[in-house]
């Protein structure tokens, strides 16, 4: 696999990482009024049971008005999706609607704990593409500053290989030139070359060591916090520590 396709793969992983880590949203709102009940219909994304949906109602002659009476797809325990439904019976609130109305749905989003980092298989990701595996292995595959390892790895890789062509070019121009006295110049400078392309390539492949055996350690690590687990609970009113392990 060429350099540049590491570098595409890498690219786009870090391009799904982000899209992944999208946050709660909600859109397509609508409002509809008979002579009970408010409908408001609206799509949500991001949202999980602990968060809680709830709307709000503003007119523009009273402000925004109490509501009491709401019913359907609002509070917690609501999953992503379109089409959900919120009604507000306003009647029965013992409210009168006095022209325009709008309808602001919104979230309150739970403090989400970061995603565990990954075991040790993610070593293998950094063989392909040095710093991808470090950032697998992260808690919420946190990305930071792991894409200059990618960069290092990659820019000495780009660095030994022209050196090495130039190389190989004075060396035929070495080969070529019939006086010894013309061609030593070229020799010296090809074996120059050369010795650069070679602590170039021993450069990448310690960037690519270290990050390998530092993902694979981080991963062991991780893999023994998800299999024992301590956690508060209760039997009665007297706290219990638990220990769980998972084989």
């Amino acid at each position: 696999m060429t350099l540049s396709n590491r570098l595409l793969i890498a690219l786009i992983w870090l391009g799904s990482l982000g899209s992944a880590a999208a946050q709660t949203a909600v859109s397509n709102i609508k409002v509809e009024t008979d002579a009970q009940r408010v409908k408001v219909t609206y799509d949500v994304t991001g949202i999980i049971p602990r968060d809680s949906v709830y709307l709000q109602i503003e007119s523009r002659s009273k402000g925004i008005l109490p509501l009491k009476t709401v019913t359907g797809d609002v509070g917690r325990n609501l999953t992503p999706g379109t089409g959900k439904t919120i009604y507000w019976d306003y009647v029965l609130d013992n409210v009168q609607l006095n022209g325009d109305i709008r309808a602001f749905v919104g979230v309150h989003e739970v403090v989400r704990p970061p995603k565990p980092g990954g075991g040790p298989a993610n070593a293998l990701l950094s063989v392909l593409v040095p710093g991808l595996g470090n950032i697998m292995v992260q808690p919420g595959h946190k990305i930071g500053l792991r894409p200059l390892i990618t960069v290092a790895y990659g820019g000495l890789i780009a660095f030994g290989l022209i050196q090495k062509g130039k190389s190989d070019k004075e060396y035929n121009l070495y080969q070529s030139e019939p006086y010894e006295k013309n061609a030593v110049p070229h020799y010296d400078e090809a074996n120059r070359l050369n010795n650069q392309y070679v602590w170039a390539i021993r450069g990448a492949a310690a960037v690519m060591a270290s990050d390998v055996i530092y993902t694979l350690i981080k991963g062991i690590r991780n893999q023994k916090q998800q299999r024992s687990q301590v956690s508060l609970q209760y039997i009665g009113n007297t706290p219990v520590v638990a220990y769980r392990v998972t084989f």
